[in-house]
């Protein structure tokens, strides 16, 4: 019996809306750490009748990397049972359509996700696409799969570098069934994934220095040694840093690029150049003042060092790097050690805005509503699945549409933490928590009337099947979250002084907020058609965003009267001023 089993089982949140890509979601869930894999799935989730095998396409331009995915379930599934190996062929076909198809040729259920592949690609901000094939059965039962897949890295590799114009995008084609679920499970649970007991190559000699809670052995090691290391365990040798290795593509992380041709051109200048890595471990072994092994590894800081060495072809001289490995079993101190580690890379902006003054008011201000989480950018162990959890990075971004800027919303959702202005305008003294819960829950609500579009299936009716088709398209969400803002006074017949200031009078069960927002969404989901302008080539233009929006509004203040009395109840439900 597989760890990760009963908890998958718990997540109803999953299994009750998502049926057979329940699965699918959850291990991407695991293996990125996505805080609401609910907002994920409205946007990620192609699954359907003209998909051409694509399940789900995930796109992080931030994080330099997109997934794409193929998904089998098999109700009550034996030990020996083998996972299908057409399955795995399928993401042959997805492959020819992302990648070589004209974009006025794809389908539309997939169309904008191809589209913004196709664009991060060219503009350099992808570096990886993983192909994965998601199952609940024993991998090594069939290594046919695995041949199957290897054939799709292969070919897929070849047609990417077409649309890239290079090889900068590395193809990953990867079986998740219950074998690897359960390390990502378990690896989410733990700082130190490795564990394994490993002899450590390189000077010999080493000091040691100890704290009150925690001791360190400093060092040097071989690069063959820190290459091997991340050949073995891959992204397991980073369960315990911000992130993973990013690659080294043509725009982003040119960083990596000189550390590779570092260690290709210049080896004997590599200590001079590197800061060196800084590891956790579990223990190590030193005798006099050799260190001869160390017990479990998780590298904390020099994941694009070590994944940079572990990338180059051509390792033709062995060289030395700087590295110490820490001692603590303390989870607090563990977590600044992690932090204050990575405080000199570029990572993700919430983490260094974790500790702002606002952030730590927001999580305070958050435990009145014990059901609800929101972690203020702070990477926390601790399992929250059992609560709503508040993204906050969506949180910004929904904040952002909903007064008034949905172009930055959605192309700049880094750049509202990452920037002074953009954050300090969002995250102000004025923001209550019970606000982020009223503009949060209004995303919610599109995700699932979107949801339920979908669940419709071949009985949608033409006007619905236009409507889904409207929130298929990227940006769709942000764009009619701000126009939902900008309609709030005709639709509840008066005036707003400071929509900073709009919240729900009870803020206790988030999912009964939620369903309160279907009746405004019903009242202008059928205007989609004067929105749909904003989305053509993407939600970019502000001017054009500008005008639709006026249009919507001056359709809805014609009907105020109609809406007022039929949004009563909401209206009540309503607090305007504090």
């Amino acid at each position: 019996m597989y760890n990760y089993i009963n908890n998958y089982k718990g997540r109803t949140d999953l299994v009750d809306l998502y049926g057979n890509n329940a699965l699918l979601l959850y291990a991407l869930q695991l293996r990125y750490d996505i805080e609401d894999i609910i907002a994920v799935a409205s946007e990620a989730l192609t699954d359907g009748s003209d998909d051409k095998k694509c399940d789900l396409i995930y796109i992080d331009r931030d994080a330099g990397f997109a997934v794409i995915a193929q998904s089998y379930m098999k109700q009550n599934p034996e030990e020996s049972d083998l996972a299908k190996v057409n399955k795995a062929s399928d993401l042959n076909v997805a492959a020819s359509w992302i990648f070589t198809r004209n974009i006025e040729d794809i389908p539309e259920r997939i169309k904008d996700s191809v589209s913004e592949l196709q664009d991060a690609i060219k503009e350099g901000d992808i570096n990886t696409i993983y192909f994965w094939y998601v199952h609940n059965m024993n991998e090594k039962n069939n290594p046919e799969v695995q041949d199957e897949l290897n054939t799709v890295q292969i070919a897929a590799q070849q047609l990417v570098n077409n649309v890239a114009g290079d090889n900068s995008v590395k193809i990953v084609a990867l079986e998740v069934g219950n074998n690897t679920i359960e390390r990502w499970y378990n690896s989410s649970n733990k700082r130190i994934a490795v564990e394994d007991v490993i002899e450590v190559k390189g000077t010999g000699k080493a000091f040691e220095i100890k704290g009150n809670k925690w001791k360190a052995c400093v060092t040097a090691v071989k690069g063959s040694w820190i290459r091997y290391l991340y050949l073995t365990y891959k992204d397991d040798l980073f369960s315990g840093n911000p992130r993973n290795y990013l690659g080294a593509g043509k725009r982003k992380n040119k960083i990596n690029l000189g550390i590779m041709e570092t260690v290709e051109k210049q080896p004997d200048n590599f200590w001079a150049y590197n800061n060196g890595l800084t590891a956790l471990v579990n223990g190590y072994d030193i005798d006099g003042d050799v260190l001869n092994r160390v017990h479990g590894i998780t590298i904390i800081n020099g994941a694009q060092s070590t994944g940079a060495i572990g990338a180059v072809e051509n390792f033709r001289e062995d060289f030395l790097i700087p590295i110490r490995f820490i001692v603590c079993s303390d989870p607090k101190i563990i977590e600044e050690i992690i932090n204050n580690n990575n405080k000199q890379n570029e990572i993700l902006p919430s983490d260094l805005r974790s500790n702002d003054k606002q952030q730590v008011r927001l999580r305070r201000e958050f435990k009145k509503y014990p059901q609800l989480y929101y972690s203020g950018g702070r990477r926390d162990s601790t399992s929250v699945r059992n609560k709503e959890v508040f993204d906050p990075y969506l949180v910004a971004q929904t904040l952002v549409a909903f007064h008034g800027d949905c172009v930055t919303a959605y192309n700049s959702k880094k750049a509202i933490w990452d920037e002074d202005k953009e954050y300090t305008n969002v995250f102000s003294d004025q923001l209550t928590v019970e606000h982020i819960i009223f503009v949060y829950s209004l995303g919610r609500a599109i995700d699932e009337y979107k949801l339920n579009l979908k669940g419709k299936k071949e009985q949608r009716t033409e006007v619905e099947e236009e409507e889904l088709s409207f929130l298929s398209k990227r940006g769709s969400k942000m764009l009619l979250v701000q126009a939902v803002s900008s309609c709030m006074e005709s639709l509840l017949g008066k005036k707003i002084l400071d929509s900073w200031r709009l919240i729900y009078k009870d803020n206790q069960d988030f999912e009964k907020l939620v369903k309160r927002w279907h009746v405004i969404i019903d009242i202008l989901i059928p205007f989609h058609d004067i929105l749909d302008s904003a989305l053509q080539g993407g939600l970019k233009n502000r001017d054009t965003v500008r005008n639709v929006i006026k249009q919507l509004r001056a359709v809805v203040a014609s009907l105020s009267k109609v809406y007022v009395s039929q949004l009563k109840e909401y209206a009540v439900a309503i607090k305007t001023d504090m």
